[in-house]
């Protein structure tokens, strides 16, 4: 049975939503790991898993922005991916692993907020959703754009390292506990949980199609015979 670490802050953007249905529904087990607690890391690296996932953050590895914490979760994400192992960074976790990866990340003036379908390498599209975020990735450094759209890079990969900027863990009443937690006006988001509910099952099935992409269930070990 495959297993996946899953990194994020206790108290925000720590909702795994369609993500976890995706784990239930392939037989993956998973293991919350918590940035505010040290105790779930060991040493200089991550518990072994198949796949380590790595979830949004009010902070920031933007140019000039650069949380203190964050040097320390990059270094330890270098090593993983420099070993080839799965690796799924989501909003803050794409960012991570393009900066990680030598590419660069900068804050927009505005927040970009949206529910929309994204264009995809082999002019195929994925999605429609949720874009919700202040900081851009404007360079992939080593890793390849499979996901573009005008204002940021919203897609890269690396071997078996995937960063997606798009919220895919987000349903409509996931996106609506974000929008109240942080804040958000009421004008701003209602919109956009509203056309999240209108494409429920396209949102759901863009996330599972990606899922199965990007961490496709780890071959079992055959019995010795």
């Amino acid at each position: 049975m495959p297993h996946a670490n899953v990194l994020a802050h206790r108290d925000i953007a720590n909702e795994l939503g369609l993500i976890g249905e995706w784990m239930d529904a392939r037989g993956w087990t998973h293991r919350r790991l918590w940035r505010e607690d040290d105790v779930d890391t060991s040493g200089d690296g991550f518990p072994e898993a198949d796949a380590l996932i790595v979830l949004g953050s009010l902070d920031s590895v933007a140019t000039g922005h650069c949380a203190v914490w964050a040097p320390d979760e990059m270094g330890r994400i270098r090593r993983w991916i420099g070993e080839d192992r799965p690796y799924l960074g989501v909003c803050f976790g794409a960012q991570i692993l393009a900066t990680t990866l030598d590419g660069e990340v900068q804050r927009r003036s505005t927040f970009y907020r949206a529910v929309e379908t994204v264009p995809w390498t082999g002019g195929s599209s994925r999605g429609p959703w949720v874009l919700w975020h202040e900081d851009a990735i404007t360079s992939p450094g080593s890793a390849e754009v499979v996901s573009e759209l005008p204002h940021a890079v919203i897609a890269l990969r690396s071997g078996n390292a995937w960063g997606v900027q798009a919220h895919i863990e987000l349903d409509a009443s996931a996106l609506e506990r974000l929008a109240q937690a942080v804040d958000a006006p009421e004008e701003t988001s209602r919109p956009l949980i509203d056309l999240l509910r209108e494409n429920a099952e396209q949102v759901t099935a863009a996330t599972f199609q990606f899922l199965d992409l990007a961490l496709s269930s780890p071959p079992t070990q055959a019995p010795p015979s």
